[in-house]
C-alpha cells in the first residue's frame, strides 16, 4: 500500500542501491485503495459503463504512482522517470476474458535512458489493444507487469515488495504459529494463486516458469529475505503452504450415474474443483464464471440423468499446496483422515497433483485452517 510518506522510503532504500552502482527498472502499482475508489466513482456516474471507459479511468492510478515515486527518486538525488503504457508501447493480448502483456515496441527508448539515467519508474497493471486503447490487466497485474520487463531486459530475478516478507504456511495475519517458506517451485505457488493467495498474480508465475525467471517475494518495510520462488522449490518440504478463498462457488450434482456420464470436458470453463461425492459429483467455479457455469452444468446435468443439482456461494475452500502431495500418494490420504478425525466433515474434497481442496461451511473454516496450518509444519521434511 502507498502513501507519500511510504513513497519517500522506498526512494530511500532505492537511493543507497543506486550509489552501489545498480541500475533499476522499478514498476508501481497504484496507491492505497485508488482502484477501489476509482470503481466506486465509476459506479457513482454508471450503472453499466463500457470497459474501454473503466480501463482508461482504472490505469490512471498507475500512472499517479509512477510520477510520484520518479518525483521522488529525484529529490533523493537520482536520475529517474516515469514510464507508462504509451511511452514503452507495452502491447496487450486478451486471452481467456483478461489482457496480457505480450510485447514492447519502445525497447529502444528505454535502452537509451539506461545509459544517462538510473532508474526507470514503469506503471504496472496495464497495456495498450490493437486500437491503441489503454486496457488493464487485472487485479495484481502490475506483477505481470514486473515478470515482462525482467524478461525484456534479460534479467533472471524479479523482486516483489509487499506486505509480507514471504510465503508461510497459512496467512500469518491469521494464523500466528505460521512459519515462512524460503523456497517453492513455480507449480507450488501457481496452486496458491488460482486457490486464494493474493501475493503474486497467476499470470505472472506463469511468464516467470516460461522465461526461467525467479522471484523474491519481500517486505517493503525491512531488508529481511524473503521468500524464492523457481524451478527447484525445495523437494524436502512436501506441504509449502496453505490458500483460503470464498470465491469458489460450487454445484452438487447428484445421481447415480453422474460419475459416469457427466461429461466434465464439455463445461465451457474452468472448473477448480471436480470432487467426487458418494452418489454424484461437486463441481467448484470461480465466482466471475458463475451464470455460465450454472446453466451449462443444468444442461449437462439433464444429459446425465443427474437426480437434482444444488448451487451454493456460501462455502470456503481451503488448498494445501506442496510437491509431497504429488510425488508421495500416501499423503493425501493421510491428510484427508487427519481432518476426518478432527470431526470436520468436508462437504467434498479432491486431490490433483500438487493439490490437495477441501469445501468447507464457512463456520468450519477457521479450525481447519489451523488444522492444515499444522499438517503442513509437520511436513517440513
Amino acid at each position: 500500500m502507498y502513501s507519500a510518506e511510504r513513497i519517500k522510503q522506498v526512494a530511500k532504500k532505492l537511493a543507497s542501491q543506486v550509489r552501489q552502482g545498480d541500475k533499476m527498472l522499478l514498476v508501481v502499482s497504484a496507491m492505497g485503495k485508488t482502484t477501489d475508489e476509482l470503481l466506486k466513482l465509476i459506479a457513482s456516474v454508471s450503472c453499466d459503463p463500457e470497459r474501454r471507459e473503466t480501463d482508461q479511468a482504472l490505469a490512471t492510478g498507475e500512472m499517479i504512482s509512477a510520477s510520484l515515486m520518479a518525483m521522488s527518486l529525484r529529490e533523493a538525488g537520482l536520475k529517474a522517470s516515469s514510464f507508462n503504457a504509451f511511452n514503452l508501447g507495452l502491447r496487450g493480448d486478451f486471452l481467456e476474458g483478461e489482457y496480457s502483456i505480450c510485447g514492447m515496441t519502445s525497447k529502444n527508448r528505454l535502452n537509451d535512458f539506461f545509459k544517462k539515467s538510473d532508474i526507470a519508474v514503469v506503471a504496472g497493471f496495464q497495456a495498450l489493444n490493437e486500437d491503441n486503447d489503454l486496457v488493464t490487466l487485472g487485479r495484481g497485474g502490475s506483477d505481470l507487469t514486473a515478470v515482462f520487463m525482467a524478461k525484456e531486459l534479460g534479467q533472471k530475478l524479479c523482486e516483489k515488495y509487499t506486505d509480507e516478507d514471504g510465503i508461510y504456511t497459512a496467512d500469518p495475519s491469521m494464523i500466528a504459529e505460521a512459519e515462512k517458506r524460503w523456497h517453492l517451485d513455480y507449480e507450488e505457488m501457481a496452486v496458491l494463486a488460482d486457490y486464494g493467495n493474493k501475493i503474486l498474480h497467476p499470470r505472472s508465475i506463469e511468464m516467470a516458469k516460461q522465461n526461467s525467471i525467479r522471484i523474491h517475494v519481500r517486505s517493503s518495510f525491512s531488508d529481511l529475505e524473503g521468500s524464492v520462488i523457481g524451478p527447484e522449490g525445495d523437494p524436502e518440504i512436501k506441504i509449502k503452504s496453505l490458500a483460503v478463498t470464498e470465491q469458489i462457488f460450487y454445484a452438487f450434482v447428484k445421481g447415480k450415474e453422474v460419475k459416469r456420464s457427466f461429461q466434465t470436458e464439455k463445461l465451457p470453463f474452468k472448473p477448480l474443483f471436480l470432487g467426487k461425492l458418494e452418489e454424484g459429483l461437486a463441481i467448484g467455479y470461480s465466482s466471475k464464471d458463475s451464470f455460465e457455469a450454472v446453466l451449462s452444468v443444468l444442461e449437462l446435468a439433464e444429459e446425465s440423468k443427474a437426480l437434482s443439482v444444488d448451487n451454493t456461494t456460501n462455502l470456503t475452500t481451503l488448498t494445501l499446496s506442496g510437491n509431497g502431495l504429488e510425488s508421495f500418494p500416501y499423503l493425501a490420504d493421510k491428510c484427508l483422515q487427519q481432518v476426518l478425525s478432527s470431526g470436520i466433515e468436508p462437504k467434498a474434497f479432491e486431490h490433483a497433483g500438487k493439490r490437495l481442496s477441501f469445501a468447507v461451511t464457512k463456520e468450519s473454516a477457521s479450525k481447519l485452517a489451523a488444522l492444515l496450518n499444522q499438517i503442513a509444519i509437520s511436513n517440513s521434511g
